[in-house]
Formats: structure tokens, sequence, C-alpha cells
């Protein structure tokens, strides 16, 4: 199913945002389950494609306007959900894009907090596979920046 509906399994939409040196990540405090994450979310009927519906969550859960994506997909990644979501699966499929760490940013009513964090050093709390798609998501930018 493309968009949100009773399905078990949901197609989703990711961003993760990293400043430009590629030593940080924005991360959000997702609200309902309680960890910290990239931004995403589902896929909405007004959404043209996987990539507007990645870059729509980024801008919408992080307050930043001017995010664009850079590449293509970065990221595949299948994770079960607890009992707080409408679902139990999502299919994730993650994009990039790069901003300032100075850039002001905003938390949304999805959110707890929305924060920069060094990817050496990430948030306690963090979801378990993280680690391993911020490194699929830095390999990805350097291949499309350098």
């Amino acid at each position: 199913m493309l968009w949100k509906g009773l399905a078990d399994h949901h197609i989703t939409a990711s961003c993760f945002v990293l400043s430009p040196d590629l030593d940080q990540i924005l991360l959000t405090h997702h609200r309902k389950g309680q960890f910290w994450v990239q931004f995403g979310g589902h896929l909405e009927p007004a959404d043209q494609s996987l990539e507007a519906a990645a870059l729509r969550e980024a801008r919408e859960e992080s307050g930043i306007d001017t995010l664009r994506l850079i590449g293509g997909v970065a990221d595949l990644d299948r994770h079960d959900l607890h009992g707080g979501f409408t679902c139990r699966t999502h299919w994730d499929i993650g994009f990039t894009a790069l901003a300032d760490p100075l850039t002001p940013i905003a938390v949304s009513d999805e959110s707890e907090d929305v924060a920069w964090w060094p990817i050496a050093d990430l948030p306690e709390g963090a979801t378990a596979d993280l680690p391993r798609r911020i490194d699929r998501a830095v390999a990805s930018l350097r291949r499309h920046t350098d």
C-alpha cells in the first residue's frame, strides 16, 4: 500500500539531513515511538513521488524549508514497529540532504525535540538500526558530492 491505510505493511519515505562536513546529523525525537530517528513518514496522496514525500516530511519535521535532496535513494530498510503504531512494518526508502547546523530548526507536532548530533556520538534512545542507515546515507552523499 502506497498511502497510509489499514494494511499491516506501509511504505514510508525518509530523509537523512547531514551537515556539509558529514560529521553531524539532524534527528527528531519521535513522539509516538519515543526514539531518535531521521525525518520521515507515510506517503500522502498529494505526493508526486517518494522523493517528494521524503522532502515534505523533512521540511515539516525540521522546520527547514530550504532543504533539497541530493542524489537518489540512499537507503532501503524494513523495520517492525511496536504496538503504538497503526501498522506492524515500515518499508522505508531513505534519501539525503545537507543543511548548515546554524540554520534555525523547529519541532513539529510529531516530535518532542529536533537536534543536531555528532554521527560518532548518537543520542541515547536512537533506533538500533540508525548507525547502519547513517553509514549508507553518508556513503551515498560522498558519491554525489565528491
